[in-house]
């Protein structure tokens, strides 16, 4: 930046101090903000389902899906759902696209306000939606249909989905 030649039209240090005093005020709400927002999307987007087909009799004997006594242990299927690392991809991104475009155009204060709010206002709807999706994309899978045959599902491209098949843990009573 080059200084003004003109000396009665330039600004003082005092306010200058207070522009980027104002500038980074801003800069640092809309950092928190975006912090709280993955912050809320990494508590919302977690989730798990299980489903044991099946069960034991009174007489130890374990059943199917069907009700009928069978010799093998049923498996149990357990999805557990973590938040998609995209999300937070997405946000560093456009936190440091939104930073570039207002230093590149040399904006004033209140105009860069008015980006910072209107930015950090699409990535909460954005970062909202996401979660919203992911967690619809789990609770309406089918997981009684489900045969385990995918490491992941489809259907879950807004979170990450990890699957476990194990046989289904049963603690007989001690017959005493």
């Amino acid at each position: 930046m080059t200084a003004n030649p003109n000396s009665e039209l330039a600004a003082p240090p005092e306010l200058d101090a207070v522009i980027g005093r104002g500038w980074l005020v801003e800069v640092r709400r809309y950092t928190l903000w975006i912090l709280a927002i993955a912050v809320f999307h990494t508590i919302a987007s977690s989730g798990s389902r299980s489903y044991c087909p099946g069960g034991v009799t009174g007489a130890g004997d374990y059943l199917d899906a069907n009700g009928e006594i069978t010799a093998q242990v049923p498996n149990c299927l357990a999805m557990t759902l973590q938040p998609s690392p995209l999300a937070y991809l997405a946000l560093a991104l456009g936190f440091v696209s939104i930073l570039t475009v207002l230093i590149r155009r040399g904006t004033i204060l209140a105009d860069a306000r008015r980006q910072f709010t209107r930015s950090a206002i699409l990535f909460t709807i954005v970062i909202v939606l996401w979660t919203g999706a992911s967690l619809y994309s789990l609770f309406t899978f089918p997981i009684e249909l489900y045969d385990g045959g995918l490491a992941r599902p489809d259907g879950f491209i807004f979170g990450d989905v990890e699957v476990d098949i194990s046989p289904m843990q049963v603690q007989l009573p001690n017959p005493s």
